[in-house]
């Protein structure tokens, strides 16, 4: 009989010290927490799903500073990880960035679908270990191919993000003639729910389910989703995913006997407080710099702008949504805008901090401002009024939005257009005025909207932007840009504008 440990953490976001950033207060999460709770042998391996170096404080700053090493790389190398994948968000800062990352890292990357044509990344589509007990251990990584559709052109120049599905097919048979077991890292997740089996969704960002349905991986670690799963087995392969930032990570035991028969428990562990005291100390100058840039005030607002309950805000909008698409028309001179929330909101007080940017903002999105018509607008409002489910007038939020995972941040909220949905009506059929500067807009009309360049991706359903005439750029980062309007305009009065009105 031969043992095999793993230890899986995925979508840290760079959350190294044990805090949220929200306020200073430690908190139960964190690497540095994470990695004191491995017992390595030689028959373990650490193993991380990517978005790894981007999505908190700590890493936004580093990406803004000068460095030789990455942290996040040495306090990899002392928690002794054997493989690493990438993750969607490990392109945002740029290829410099994730090659300091990677460089340093004594851990192999393993990414069959990232293909650098530079080469000067090292990454390769599979390893194959040998363990101390003689195990052949196939390790075969592949992320999302959604990538190219999200990520600034200029930050994947040079790499090929290929199909998924085609990078497994490509190398599965090769890795499993060299091995005992076969392990995929997916940056990714499911598309269907995992107890009816239904399709929830049938773009190909996430395809875990497929991919458990067409080729025998004896385990497959998956990511993205942040949705906590732990000892399921799906078409014979064995399932697990971490929640973010650093909350959980995955302790997985294997045992395999002599008739090759093969016994799998996983569990996801909670984090305890007590972080690795070198690798605490040895960034604590660092980790200061950041807690006091953090501190530094921006601004103040008329109003505090807290969020609320997230159904309330979609059905009567936000001052917060306002806010920000109000330094989104200054910015961009456009003639409307739209914007979005995180899954998870903090909002500001009156007096402003790059804490609350950050807190409230989180990610690194530039601007890009679209023409767009009547036509466009349409279709883009009614992914948005989508949102509901209207139940013989009891409104809630479609499960579209809430399964597979969590996607509160493709409800949109427009500004300068006052517009009205009645959910009474059909899915796709909701939207029943559009008005700017109080007419209702004509067909012929052409307008100037600014979004995020997520969203101008077409990403999160909205592909109705993918053909509209980009109009502008806007390359600097949305916290960098609500940073500079605090600098232009110190004292700021709130729009309260109500924009929406729902019919039901």
């Amino acid at each position: 009989m031969k043992d095999l440990k793993i230890y899986f953490t995925s979508d840290l976001h760079g959350y190294v010290y044990p805090t949220d950033y929200v306020n200073t207060t430690e908190k139960n999460i964190g690497i540095l927490n994470i990695i004191n709770s491995f017992e390595k042998d030689d028959n373990t391996l650490i193993i991380d799903g990517g978005d790894t170096i981007q999505g908190s404080p700590f890493t936004n700053y580093l990406s803004n500073t000068d460095f030789d090493v990455h942290p996040i790389a040495t306090i990899f190398n002392e928690g002794q990880y054997d493989f690493v994948t990438l993750g969607n968000h490990d392109f945002n800062y740029g290829k410099k960035y994730l090659k300091k990352y990677l460089d340093n890292l004594n851990a192999k990357c393993v990414c069959a679908n990232v293909i650098d044509n530079t080469g000067e990344l090292p990454i390769q589509p599979y390893q194959i270990k040998t363990m101390a007990n003689g195990l052949e251990v196939g390790i075969l990584g592949i992320t999302t191919d959604f990538i190219n559709r999200w990520e600034r052109p200029e930050n994947i120049e040079n790499i090929n993000i290929t199909d998924t599905f085609d990078a497994v097919a490509k190398y599965f048979d090769e890795v499993k003639t060299k091995c005992d077991l076969i392990i995929g890292v997916y940056h990714g997740g499911f598309e269907n729910d995992l107890e009816s089996h239904e399709l929830l969704s049938s773009t190909k960002e996430n395809i875990a389910f497929k991919l458990c349905k067409e080729f025998d991986f004896d385990i497959l670690l998956t990511g993205h989703q942040h949705i906590p799963i732990s000892n399921k087995t799906i078409f014979g392969t064995h399932i697990v995913q971490t929640p973010h930032n650093g909350s959980k990570f995955v302790k997985l035991n294997l045992t395999i006997d002599d008739n090759g028969s093969i016994n799998i428990i996983s569990s996801l562990e909670e984090i305890k407080l007590n972080p690795n005291k070198e690798m605490f100390n040895k960034f604590l100058p660092l980790e200061n710099k950041v807690q006091e840039w953090l501190d530094t005030p921006v601004g103040f607002l008329s109003t505090e702008l807290q969020p609320g309950d997230r159904l309330e805000m979609a059905l009567n909008g936000s001052h917060l949504a306002n806010f920000i698409n109000q330094i989104q028309l200054e910015t961009s001179d456009a003639d409307i805008s739209c914007t979005a929330f995180a899954n998870v909101i903090h909002g500001f007080n009156k007096n402003i901090s790059v804490r609350n940017i950050l807190s409230t903002y989180p990610y690194p999105n530039t601007l890009v401002v679209l023409e767009v018509n009547r036509e466009i607008l349409k279709l883009a409002l009614e992914r948005s009024a989508s949102y509901f489910n209207n139940d013989n007038g009891n409104i809630s939020i479609s499960q579209s939005f809430l399964k597979p995972k969590l996607e509160h941040y493709n409800y949109d909220y427009f500004a300068n257009i006052e517009y009205t949905f009645d959910l009474n009506k059909e899915v796709g059929n909701r939207v029943v005025s559009i008005k700017y500067k109080g007419e209702e807009l004509n067909y012929t009309k052409k307008l100037t909207l600014v979004m995020n360049n997520y969203r101008a991706s077409g990403a999160g359903g909205y592909e109705c932007y993918d053909k509209c005439k980009v109009v502008k750029e806007i390359v600097l980062e949305m916290p960098e840009i609500i940073i500079n309007y605090f600098k232009n305009n110190p004292n700021v009065t709130v729009d309260t504008t109500k924009y929406i009105t729902v019919k039901y």
